[in-house]
């Protein structure tokens, strides 16, 4: 009887050990969470760069609202929009970047920015891996980015001028 409650008293002090250790580690997970979250507010986030078509250096983090337009010359709806980005970007009130969906070679780009008089800054297709929004599913998609840096909106389909400068004001 004696070694049946020695190894129910050895059973009852593991659990509680297994438990205190659980809960010392799910302790310090939080503290590290929070840690890494304030040193991030001190810090702050590593500086993204970026060149476009032209050969601008561009960071992420602008003191304008960032406009970023993901396109492809097959895509019809994304060929009828860009009039109306040429004309937002015209107004100057945002910064507008596009982005092409394909993974051009610098010359073919160059050449259907040409072919589609994009007047508007294109991110070079080797550093837009480097852009923190997601590759779209959907085209054409246009991304809203706060000035600093965080994104605000996603839009998916044909924008105009009217209706981004609508928004933008509305933020």
């Amino acid at each position: 009887m004696t070694e049946l409650k020695i190894v129910a008293d050895f059973k009852r002090q593991t659990q509680q050990r297994g438990s205190i250790k659980t809960a010392a580690v799910v302790v310090l997970a939080i503290a590290a969470m929070l840690a890494g979250v304030v040193a991030q507010r001190f810090v702050g986030e590593p500086e993204v760069t970026f060149q476009t078509v032209g050969g601008d250096e561009m960071n992420w983090q602008s003191e304008k609202w960032t406009v970023i337009n993901y396109f492809a010359e097959w895509c019809t709806p994304c060929l009828r929009e860009l009039p109306e980005l040429n004309a937002y970007y015209q107004d100057g009130e945002a910064r507008l970047l596009g982005v092409s969906y394909d993974n051009l070679s610098a010359e073919a780009l160059k050449a259907m920015i040409e072919r589609q008089q994009i007047r508007f800054p294109v991110v070079a297709s080797e550093d837009v891996s480097n852009l923190p929004v997601p590759m779209p599913s959907v085209l054409p998609t246009t991304y809203i980015i706060s000035p600093d840096g965080k994104l605000v909106k996603t839009l998916h389909g044909e924008q105009t001028e009217q209706g981004l400068t609508t928004l933008l004001l509305s933020l």
